[in-house]
């Protein structure tokens, strides 16, 4: 703790870059007094316990996790004597709680970190980890949940909303992630989803898309346009498939009622590559600008080849695109697009990753697109980097699968005849 430069909070939630300051035993009670003004402190074993209401507090500072961590990766530490103190709190009839205490100049966040999985883990002198996103949601939320990576949960709150936090455990929500929620509901259900399913689908309801072939994720806007509109829920979110000319060119559009609040882009994923395509660097700084905040929504999906299945499903799709009325356009091949054809997927996971004032320096991880066919270069994108997941993450949802268990070979025979999969 010191040196280091890294992510500090203003009052007004700005970020700036300073070194992290030790706040003393004494100085962490002093603070927590101002905004508790009824907590009082009891002794047990080697720690200084604060009591609020029925609520017991463990608090350890906030502060970076040093070199080499980026500046936004900020941690409390767990001496193992806690989890013998939390059993002893909670035979007491009391709430243990896990605080960290971040405090910089003028600003002051408490986060509470669910004791449950530290527990379990033992926590042997662990970490419990917050990012620079949670801290910044909540000085300008007034309070911010989520769940983490590693399935912890933890919650940033604002100083002058605490008392009333320990108090009702009241977190605000967003009516935007309410209804993605809703959708994920229906949506993420564990289930494989076989290709020749999810085309035909789409294509008896008429979709743009229905020919191509990356079908997971058009088959993705296909069922959240179906739910936002089926659902009446477009007065919060919008599916844009046919974009403004002039306007930003993304897929989703968060409003409250008559005006926009933001926009956002729907991702498709492979669960097993490291980072998903973003978006031209430039037009989300505009977002930001304009709107505070953009959001990609990640859906995550474990995938089945046609190429590890005798590209079975890659001939019976051809065949049957043509047979539908697809006319490709250098003729007709019934191995098109072999080698990448899904076979099947399973939509196991869903991420909203937020992209603020407080956080848009560390960008994701920029990347050039290389050279255009005149030798110019590309317009800077952004990546998705899955290891900066945390500081950007607003909302997740995930259901558990089993493996990625091998589809039967020839379950999907070639018919010379067929119209239909």
């Amino acid at each position: 703790m010191g040196a280091q430069v890294v992510d500090q909070i203003g009052p007004d939630g700005t970020v700036v870059q300073d070194t992290d300051a030790r706040i003393r035993p004494a100085e962490r009670l002093a603070i927590l007094g101002r905004y508790l003004p009824e907590v009082y402190v009891q002794q047990v074993g080697s720690e200084k316990v604060l009591i609020a209401g029925d609520n017991a507090l463990l608090v350890r500072q906030v502060h970076h996790l040093g070199h080499p961590w980026p500046g936004f990766k900020k941690r409390i530490q767990i001496p193992n004597q806690w989890i013998r103190i939390h059993h002893l709190l909670r035979e007491g009839g009391l709430r243990p709680r896990f605080i960290g205490l971040y405090h910089y100049e003028g600003t002051t966040i408490f986060v509470d970190f669910d004791p449950d999985t530290y527990v379990a883990r033992k926590a042997n002198n662990s970490a419990a980890h917050v990012s620079t996103n949670d801290l910044f949601q909540a000085q300008t939320r007034g309070s911010f949940s989520r769940r983490d990576r590693n399935g912890n949960r933890l919650t940033s709150v604002r100083a002058d909303s605490f008392a009333r936090y320990l108090r009702t455990g009241a977190v605000g929500t967003d009516p935007h992630l309410e209804v993605l929620q809703q959708f994920n509901e229906v949506f993420i259900d564990g289930q494989l989803t076989m290709a020749r399913t999810a085309v035909q689908r789409m294509h008896r309801a008429a979709w743009p898309d229905r020919f191509q072939g990356e079908w997971p994720g058009f088959y993705l806007e296909y069922r959240l346009e179906e739910f936002l509109r089926a659902g009446g829920h477009t007065d919060r979110v919008r599916h844009l498939k046919n974009k403004t000319p002039g306007g930003f060119d993304y897929d989703l559009q968060f409003r409250d009622g008559p005006t926009i609040a933001h926009y956002g882009d729907l991702k498709a994923s492979d669960h097993g590559q490291k980072e998903a395509p973003g978006n031209d660097a430039a037009s989300v700084r505009a977002c930001v600008q304009e709107y505070d905040k953009f959001w990609f929504v990640l859906y995550e999906h474990q995938t089945w080849k046609a190429k590890d299945n005798q590209n079975l499903a890659t001939i019976e799709w051809n065949r049957w695109r043509r047979d539908a009325g697809y006319e490709a356009r250098k003729g007709f091949n019934e191995l098109s697009y072999a080698g990448r054809f899904k076979e099947a997927v399973r939509f196991f996971s869903m991420k909203v990753l937020e992209v603020n004032t407080g956080n848009f320096h560390t960008v994701l991880g920029d990347f050039a697109q290389g050279r255009q066919s005149s030798g110019d270069a590309r317009a800077l994108k952004v990546m998705i980097r899955k290891d900066r997941i945390d500081n950007f993450l607003v909302h997740s949802h995930q259901v558990e699968v089993p493996g990625p268990e091998p589809l039967a070979p020839g379950r999907l025979t070639p018919r010379a005849d067929a119209t239909l999969w």
